[in-house]
């Protein structure tokens, strides 16, 4: 036996020569998730990038950039923007990455393995806030699925009244609960088994979308007088450094963009091989989902301006009419952009395309949202199945009030979009509660195989500068609605109000830490003590700690890494499920003959 130990309080890795604990072999351990398929490289690569790119790519960020791009360009917000993608999004998404890579498990679990049994309330906070989103979220892309079709069958208006008469009547009738219905199955359906099916569906939704997207983007240059809207999107105003709005709007779009603290990446990093590089990956997609937003913002502007300017608009009111909020926060994409395709040859079909594009993005995003709480309830036992019926229809009936009523989702928005930030808080407490740097090298640069090396300016960034990120932002948010809000309704209890979001916010942290001691997954230990987990957890509490531990405390996890193995060895994944009573675990190595 060779055995080399090193600081880890959470985990330890047992090779083991032959056999496979958990078998059907020699015991059954429950549950399933444990054997977990992972992802190939593309198809890790694409379910991650579909995860995030979605609605708030296509109108959300062009909407934003025209807001700053008014008085001479946008050209500063995108370099503050771009800035805070290394300060904010690409530390946290890391931390994702990692997390779910080294634990195997969802956002409870993660929370009690690297911070403690006393903040798994934190953990279920994190995958609350996901799903607060993707129940109205659903609506959206119902919304989006309508549109697609109807303009296959209808044509295109023509003026701003027939345009909000095709929105009017859609709201007036029952398709948004029934487009509802259709996004939330298709969610459901999609990872219903796991990888099994989520890597199939991205492999086909996301490179269609991400065609369309470049093939839009290519065919908007070429527009008449589309230069006019590149120049406003590249021009500095370099005034607007003093803009504190700007500061804000840049960071918190840069979240909505890539994802960041939203745990889509932890949750599917747990389908990672060590092999998968969570550096690399926490680089190289929010860079390409950035890439996706300027496509999706350069070829609003170069569309909005061709068409506009033609009917003699100043740039001044078109950028206007980009940055208006729209119905439902949903910009100019459901009342303006019909009316644009219409002035363009062939309009009808490229509206139609947009549409698809746009439903799509979502349809990719909605498999992430249903993902990440129908994982921490398989971490509980519970079958993928049974799980995904359930949450399929939580999801559903809580965001019928959203179907609904107009003003229902726009206040879920509002109070789940800020919640983002929270789990920013909440990610790097995690963190920080582990030890940054203890972090850094044994999670990230020890567990990782061939993976870039994290350098310590990330623990400096996860340290200092998140914290005081998300802190600013939430103190702005509070002090703008109390000092700005001009009728003084902070206090009363509407749509999008002060009061509104802080009290179900804490109606929901109340929630969770009531339930913090309820929430233990399963104890995963051998039922049968002849049994090779037995054998390996006897070993271990012998010859591994320097502490007497109960072989029940204890759990064996197959890890996928044994399919990549050139020796043909069995990776375990040995977790202490009581907390820990002593900082020396091991990463042993031996053999069968040794373990029996």
């Amino acid at each position: 036996m060779a055995e080399t130990k090193r600081s880890s309080e959470q985990a330890s890795l047992l090779t083991v020569g032959g056999g496979e604990v958990g078998s059907d072999k020699e015991d059954s351990v429950e549950p399933e998730v444990n054997e977990k398929k992972t992802f190939s490289g593309i198809g890790l690569v694409l379910s991650c990038l579909g995860s995030v790119v979605g609605t708030g790519n296509i109108w959300r960020y062009p909407r934003i950039v025209a807001i700053h791009a008014t008085g001479g360009g946008a050209l500063v917000f995108l370099l503050v923007w771009f800035g805070f993608l290394w300060l904010w999004s690409v530390p946290l998404i890391i931390l994702e990455y990692a997390t779910g890579r080294f634990t195997k498990f969802g956002t409870v679990e993660s929370m009690n393995r690297l911070a403690g049994p006393a903040f798994r309330f934190l953990g279920a906070w994190l995958f609350i806030v996901p799903t607060g989103i993707g129940c109205y979220y659903c609506v959206i892309v119902g919304w989006c699925l309508y549109y697609t079709v109807y303009y296959m069958v209808n044509d295109l208006p023509s003026n701003v009244d027939e345009s909000y008469e095709t929105w009017n009547g859609l709201q007036d009738s029952h398709w948004p609960v029934w487009c509802h219905l259709f996004s939330v199955l298709f969610g459901a359906f999609a990872v219903s088994r796991g990888v099994s099916t989520i890597e199939p569906l991205s492999k086909v939704v996301v490179p269609l979308l991400l065609g369309i997207v470049v093939f839009s983007f290519y065919w908007s240059l070429f527009l008449p007088y589309a230069h006019i809207g590149i120049q406003r999107f590249f021009t500095p105003n370099w005034s607007s450094l003093t803009d504190s709005k700007m500061w804000l709007d840049a960071i918190t779009q840069n979240a909505w963009d890539t994802g960041a603290a939203g745990c889509a990446f932890l949750t599917y990093a747990t389908y990672m091989k060590r092999t998968n590089g969570a550096v690399r990956n926490g680089v190289l997609i929010p860079v390409s989902n950035n890439i996706v937003s300027l496509l999706c913002g350069l070829l609003v502007f170069c569309s909005v301006f061709s068409v506009l300017i033609r009917q003699s608009y100043s740039s001044e009111r078109i950028l206007d009419i980009i940055a208006d909020n729209g119905p439902a926060n949903t910009g100019l994409t459901f009342i303006w952009m019909p009316i644009l395709y219409n002035n363009i040859t062939g309009g009808r079909i490229l509206c139609v395309v947009f549409f698809l594009c746009v439903a799509l993005a979502g349809l990719s995003s909605v498999v992430s949202l249903m993902e990440r709480p129908i994982h921490v309830l398989s971490d509980f036992g519970i079958r993928r199945i049974p799980a995904t019926i359930l949450m399929g229809i939580i999801i559903f009936f809580i965001g019928l009030a959203s179907a609904i009523d107009l003003d229902i989702l726009v206040n879920q928005d509002t109070v789940w979009g800020y919640a983002l930030l929270l789990n920013g808080l909440f990610c790097v407490f995690m963190v920080i509660r582990y030890g940054g740097e203890r972090f850094r090298i044994e999670v990230v640069n020890k567990y990782g195989i061939g993976d870039w090396k994290l350098p310590r300016l990330w623990t400096f960034i996860i340290y200092v500068l998140s914290p005081l990120q998300a802190i600013g932002i939430l103190l702005w948010y509070i002090i703008r609605e109390i000092v700005d809000n001009e009728d003084e309704t902070w206090y009363k209890y509407t749509r999008g109000s002060l009061i509104m979001v802080l009290t179900q916010w804490a109606f929901t942290i109340l929630i969770v830490i009531g339930l913090n001691w309820w929430m233990k997954p399963i104890q995963y230990y051998p039922k049968d003590p002849s049994s090779r987990s037995h054998q390996i957890l006897r070993f271990l509490i012998k010859s591994s700690t320097s502490a007497p531990i109960p072989a029940h405390h204890l759990h064996v996890t197959h890890t996928p890494d044994s399919d990549e193995n050139e020796d043909k060895m069995q990776y375990y994944q040995v977790t202490r499920s009581d907390g820990p009573t002593t900082d020396e675990n091991m990463y042993a190595s031996t053999d069968e003959d040794t373990v029996l």
